[in-house]
């Protein structure tokens, strides 16, 4: 009989399964800020064959003084680009039927909808949650890159009843290098940055 997974292993499991099925595209955000009604102002995606992308984005609001402060984007940046609308189409074709790994998944899909919304569209467009990824419409599914590495840090909070949540390391605040940044966290977890399970388990971060 064999004893059931700690959370650990089951952080280590899921990103040396992500990373053996080699089917994936990690997707990032930068935003007008953190209210409900947060727009996207910079997509990001890095996918598993090596596909590269990253473009500004038109919001409809602006962009809050503390966000800039932190990703360095700012209003008069993004006049001339595109609406999420009008990229949309090309960011779905680069997801193509991947899994998708977000980290914070739960906001990156809440201002990708509210940047459709402020459009005039509404998509039936799915939600993450904590300790489930819910079925994508492409065919994919969705991952919370933050759920995983949060369970093994291993912080528990005791208030909530959960791990506690982990900023990102490393990244330099924009989409892409954000992406970057999450697919070293998923090699870290697998081990793969030094070629075994013990160090793996030491967490340097």
């Amino acid at each position: 009989m064999t004893s059931e997974m700690s959370d650990i292993e089951k952080s280590i499991e899921w990103s040396r399964t992500i990373l053996k099925d080699d089917k994936w595209c990690i997707l990032d955000t930068e935003t007008t800020g953190l209210s409900n009604n947060a727009e996207i102002i910079q997509i990001g995606i890095l996918s598993s064959s090596g596909e590269e992308y990253q473009t500004l984005v038109k919001p409809t609001i602006a962009i809050s003084e503390a966000a800039s402060a932190i990703h360095g984007i700012h209003n008069d940046d993004v006049v001339q680009a595109l609406p999420f609308e009008q990229i949309f189409l090309d960011v779905w074709k680069l997801l193509s039927n991947r899994d998708v790994i977000i980290y914070n998944a739960e906001f990156d899909l809440k201002v990708i909808r509210n940047s459709l919304k402020a459009r005039g569209i509404q998509i039936a467009f799915p939600t993450s949650d904590r300790r489930n990824c819910k079925i994508f419409v492409n065919g994919g599914s969705i991952h919370c890159a933050m759920h995983y590495y949060s369970q093994y840090i291993g912080e528990w909070n005791e208030y909530y009843g959960n791990y506690k949540w982990q900023k990102l390391p490393g990244g330099d605040h924009s989409a892409l290098g954000d992406c970057k940044a999450t697919l070293e966290i998923i090699k870290q977890m697998s081990g793969e940055f030094d070629g075994c399970l013990e160090e793996a388990y030491s967490r340097p971060f």
